[in-house]
């Protein structure tokens, strides 16, 4: 009776070491401790914009010396907001997206994405070339989505100053 339960114990036992190593190091995230950043900015005319994006909250600010406009606000991230980031997040994919330089040879603005994932941050800058980057293009685009009424509220808290 023992000599016909070993094998399968030992089979058992790879299957599970097996299956266990086959996540590809998989991370488990929290969405309490998923920030999402975008922060663009340029040297030469006065940029500073910066996006902030947690499960509860999305922050927005930006300063630019050209267009003499000084502007911030916050807003309550909405589930459905929330939802469409984390859906198109791959944190593997991410992680692989190469910075690229072209922007600080003529100071075109520098964008910079980051994600801070259970305390640890992982960014790159002026990556939109990159082959992974135009793999997670559907986060990138909301992460865009969430930016356009944010900066289309300038225009009018400006006009009602």
């Amino acid at each position: 009776m023992k000599v016909k339960f070993f094998p399968y114990l030992i089979i058992t036992l790879v299957v599970i070491l097996f299956d266990s190593c086959n996540k590809d190091n998989e991370m488990i995230i929290d969405d309490e401790s998923l920030i999402f950043n975008y922060h663009r900015y340029s040297g030469w005319v006065g940029l500073d914009e910066n996006l902030k994006i947690t499960t509860d909250s999305t922050y927005y600010s930006i300063h630019h010396d050209l267009a003499e406009i000084s502007y911030q606000t916050s807003i309550k991230t909405s589930k459905e907001q929330w939802n469409n980031l984390t859906k198109a997040f791959n944190l593997k994919t991410f992680t692989k997206i190469q910075d690229e330089s072209c922007g600080l040879i003529y100071d075109i603005p520098i964008s910079r994405f980051s994600v801070t994932v259970n305390g640890e941050i992982y960014s790159f800058y002026n990556g939109e070339c990159d082959q992974y980057y135009k793999q997670m293009q559907d986060f990138f685009d909301s992460i865009f989505e969430q930016i356009k009424p944010l900066r289309d509220n300038i225009d009018t808290a400006l006009t009602d100053e």
